[in-house]
């Protein structure tokens, strides 16, 4: 996905307006569903392998 850069004073039509909040609704679901699979893995790496905690020196 593109970055659009606006600057101060910019507006977008109702068109333009309608058109970007779509495509980024449609980004955020994508992030979201991706973000889903690295929770599993990151949960399913953590349970098969617990980190053993490092005890500090005084």
């Amino acid at each position: 996905m593109g970055f659009i850069k606006f600057t101060k004073g910019t507006s977008l039509s109702d068109k333009d307006r309608k058109a970007l909040q779509k495509l980024l609704g449609a980004e955020k679901k994508k992030l979201q569903s991706a973000l889903k699979d690295v929770d599993a893995s990151i949960s399913m790496l953590g349970g098969a392998k617990k980190a053993k905690k490092k005890k500090k020196k005084k």
